[in-house]
């Protein structure tokens, strides 16, 4: 017998006596201090410190990962940070571990008001890559990083990158856990999305084609041809393929009044989106009865973008704004510090500048009109204003917004124009046409010593730059 299983054949009832008695006293040690506050950790036997000792790190991490899940119910939120980083040291393949801590770094810490503080998200981004580097054979990961970018950061073009690496992964057989499954098909929709949501119509009519050609496979080959599941599958990503081309030619060929139909249900052209009968894209009145519509698109739609803040106390910003789009339309509130940018972390870590302040929201346009009252004094830890200068921005980007209002501006802002407040972003491919007003303030502005006037909007040129948004430029 060696040494090393004699020790540990010692170590066994000690470490038994151990935790027994700690069981005993720690009602006691509760009483005791009731009502203090306490660190993540309190609670947490010796076991969660011997058992790494004794080789048993999976075991101790799935142990610290149900401690977590006790904070996260309790909605001690602060609790639940050491513990993910201490579960993934103790078990880098646990990809729930990763996800979720991500998600709560992104998603859980919020204002009163329930907005995100987003100083939180490059540490949840970098999270997610450390995660994607230590498991990188399975695809969950590089998945989440690319559902983050696109759904909390709306950038697409990196959403697009994560989601293409995901599709090259396996995913885990659930039944022999052997990781020797293709991804499922969502990855591939995903993918789809994101290709749309640059502006990049042909690709994600690409991949459309090519998830129908894959669902189709899966029934022809699979040991059930009437699977429902993958049926449904297929039947959706047919509808979005042809929703997809129906939307390209009545944008940039000739408009479908999709009113008529959706009555008609014609059937549409596999390859040109042409749908069939012609009816929907005649025109049904006028003196031009029976020619095609012009596309949706052609003749630049002037937006009037317009808004006005203001101060009414410190801290509290007060919004009023215009907007000749159709309702449902969501303008971006974000103000910022000055020095602010989007940071990518060289290494994770969950310190965050205590002195920085960013705060992003949304409003819906209703009837011409939006704005809101937003209150940032009730959060002085997320909303220091400890800077002396900050960006004030309201903006409206064509590719985030909902596929109605897009059938009136096109994927990218086609036919979007603004006189005061357009503008073209030619880093992009396509080029990205979006509305923008920039303040820039001062502290005393924000504290009410000193009113807002026109005097302080600066040129998105300035803005661009600032941020370091690539070779933009106004057009």
């Amino acid at each position: 017998m060696s040494s090393s299983l004699k020790l540990r054949l010692v170590l066994i009832p000690l470490i038994a006596g151990v935790i027994l008695t700690q069981r005993l006293i720690d009602p006691a040690v509760a009483e005791l201090h009731k009502g203090e506050k306490h660190g993540s950790f309190i609670g947490l036997s010796n076991e969660f410190i011997l058992g790494p000792m004794l080789g048993l790190q999976q075991a101790v991490a799935g142990a610290l990962w149900v401690r977590a899940d006790e904070f996260f119910h309790e909605g001690d939120y602060d609790a639940i940070l050491p513990i993910v980083r201490m579960v993934t040291w103790l078990d880098p393949h646990q990809l729930d571990v990763y996800i979720t801590g991500a998600w709560h770094l992104a998603y859980n810490f919020t204002d009163s008001n329930e907005r995100s503080d987003r100083r939180y998200i490059p540490a949840s981004q970098k999270l997610l890559e450390e995660g994607a580097e230590n498991n990188p054979d399975v695809y969950d990961i590089f998945f989440e990083l690319g559902w983050q970018n696109h759904d909390k950061i709306k950038n697409y073009e990196r959403a697009n990158h994560w989601y293409q690496v995901a599709t090259t992964k396996k995913a885990s057989d659930q039944v022999t856990r052997e990781l020797n499954q293709p991804v499922p098909m969502f990855v591939w929709h995903q993918l789809a999305h994101s290709f749309e949501r640059q502006g990049k119509v042909d690709q994600a009519i690409g991949v459309w084609r090519k998830c129908v050609e894959m669902s189709t496979r899966k029934l022809e080959e699979g040991k059930n041809p009437n699977d429902y599941t993958t049926k449904n599958t297929r039947d959706s990503e047919r509808h979005n393929l042809e929703l997809t081309l129906k939307r390209k030619f009545s944008r940039f060929v000739h408009e479908i009044d999709w009113e008529v139909d959706s009555k008609l249900r014609p059937k549409v052209d596999p390859e040109t989106g042409e749908p069939t009968p012609r009816d929907p894209y005649l025109y049904t009145r006028g003196p031009k009865i029976g020619q095609p519509r012009p596309p949706a698109t052609a003749d630049p739609w002037d937006t009037a973008f317009e808004a006005f803040p203001s101060f009414r106390e410190p801290k509290k910003l007060q919004i009023k704004g215009r907007f000749v789009v159709g309702d449902g339309a969501r303008v971006t509130i974000r103000l910022h510090d000055a020095d602010w940018r989007e940071k990518q972390l060289r290494e994770f870590t969950f310190d965050i500048d205590q002195d920085q302040t960013i705060m992003q929201d949304q409003h819906s346009v209703r009837a011409g009109e939006w704005g809101r009252d937003i209150d940032m004094s009730r959060d002085p830890k997320m909303y220091s204003f400890s800077r002396d200068a900050y960006y004030l921005v309201f903006e409206f980007n064509p590719r985030s917004t909902s596929p109605f209002i897009q059938d009136k501006f096109g994927w990218s802002g086609e036919g979007m124009t603004d006189k005061k407040y357009l503008w073209v972003d030619r880093s992009k491919d396509p080029p990205l046409r979006m509305l923008r007003k920039v303040y820039k303030l001062s502290r005393d502005q924000i504290f009410r010593a000193k009113p807002i006037t026109e005097r302080d909007v600066v040129p998105n040129e300035e803005y661009a730059r600032v941020v370091g948004e690539g070779s933009s430029a106004k057009g």
